[in-house]
């Protein structure tokens, strides 16, 4: 009879602290859906990034078409990364825009550009699939492209 006396007594609170521990899974729960919708827009992100990229064999109007594709997508890119991963977009867009400005005329050119672009897109796919952060609240601005007078 005591416990049950007991448990009359006390209904209410067990029921406040169970629902207490309730809400609190449920905000848990919310949260880690939230992160792993984030994964997910980066994971499409750089599904996308591949397929516009694969089409780059040294031509300049491949190059052409990446650039249009990156610079579409950069809010995507500055609030899905942070500072320094965001370093690795910058990084893609120099050369894509430097290499539109001096395409590489012979196949050797061609062939070293394609590696280094490789290389430049695998660093990017890195910090996009290794990323273990929500969406950024970035203050930082995109410097202006500066055009070398010659």
């Amino acid at each position: 009879m005591n416990i049950l006396h007991f448990l009359q007594q006390n209904a209410e609170w067990m029921c406040a602290i169970a629902v207490t521990a309730f809400a609190g899974v449920q905000c848990w729960l919310s949260y880690q859906q939230n992160l792993q919708n984030i994964r997910l827009k980066r994971l499409e992100l750089a599904n996308r990034l591949d397929e516009v990229t694969a089409k780059f064999l040294g031509e300049i109007e491949e190059a052409k078409v990446i650039r249009q594709w990156l610079f579409a997508n950069s809010s995507n890119f500055a609030f899905l990364l942070n500072n320094k991963d965001l370093e690795k977009y910058k990084k893609m867009c120099g050369f894509i825009l430097n290499y539109i400005e001096n395409p590489a005329q012979t196949r050797e050119g061609k062939l070293s550009a394609i590696k280094e672009f490789l290389n430049i897109l695998s660093e990017l796919d890195a910090v996009l699939g290794n990323a273990n952060y929500g969406i950024v609240k970035n203050n930082a601005e995109f410097a202006p492209v500066k055009k070398e007078v010659q």
